[in-house]
């Protein structure tokens, strides 16, 4: 590449924004436009990468988000609203004819599947929508370190937390009469590396790069967070 190539730089813009926003809007803007984001939540990212200058299409199975992020609207300049769109939709079945260099699933998006089967289901559709050789990127909360053994003085069990699932309230909406049931109450499950990697290659996905921080640290099993990169 020329001497100019400014791919690994921070643009100022992004200067002091969350973490999240300057990985995100370096690696999508890599690959270019337009950028598929599942789970979009308020349009936090979604918004970020459009004021980068990237067209999206940020999706979410609550209502409630998207009408969160559909408010943002008014607030950005014409040029930054056209590039942005949301939708309505659950990540585990939607099929659009369209097709992405990047697909994006921030924020824990992947961590709100309740079971294997919705992993896989999710996966599938971020498979279905990225072009030949487009990229996938997504963050999920790691799991905590197994308990350590009691003290031998200790009742069996003495001290330990009950792993209680935690749940999305964003996605506990109420549903119409008559209406499908749709996504409610989601569980958080915190996924290991080592289910993701094998949920994804039985999707058709290859898993190329794992972070434990958005500045590029390298993943360690410890780290509360865990960020890759997988090629499609």
């Amino acid at each position: 590449m020329a001497g100019n190539d400014t791919r690994g730089r921070t643009p100022l813009s992004l200067v002091g924004q969350e973490p999240d926003i300057p990985f995100y809007t370096r690696q999508a803007a890599e690959h270019g436009g337009p950028v598929l984001v599942l789970g979009a939540a308020n349009g936090r990212v979604a918004w970020a990468l459009a004021g980068a200058g990237l067209s999206v299409l940020g999706v979410d199975p609550s209502e409630r988000m998207v009408r969160a992020a559909e408010e943002l609207r008014g607030s950005e300049p014409p040029e930054v609203a056209a590039r942005v769109r949301f939708l309505h939709a659950d990540p585990r079945s939607l099929r659009l004819p369209e097709r992405f260099p990047v697909v994006l699933a921030p924020q824990h998006a992947l961590g709100m599947m309740g079971s294997q089967e919705d992993l896989e289901a999710f996966l599938s559709t971020v498979r279905h929508h990225l072009e030949p050789e487009g990229i996938f990127v997504y963050d999920v909360l790691n799991p905590p370190p197994e308990p350590t053994a009691h003290r031998e003085d200790e009742e069996p069990g003495a001290g330990l937390e009950p792993r209680r699932p935690v749940f999305a309230f964003h996605l506990r909406e109420r549903r119409q009469p008559g209406a499908p049931l749709g996504i409610r109450r989601l569980k958080l499950r915190p996924f290991t590396a080592e289910e993701l990697d094998a949920a994804m290659k039985a999707c058709g996905l290859t898993p190329r790069e794992r972070y434990g921080r958005f500045d590029g640290k390298p993943f360690d099993p410890e780290d509360t967070r865990h960020i890759g990169v997988v090629e499609g």
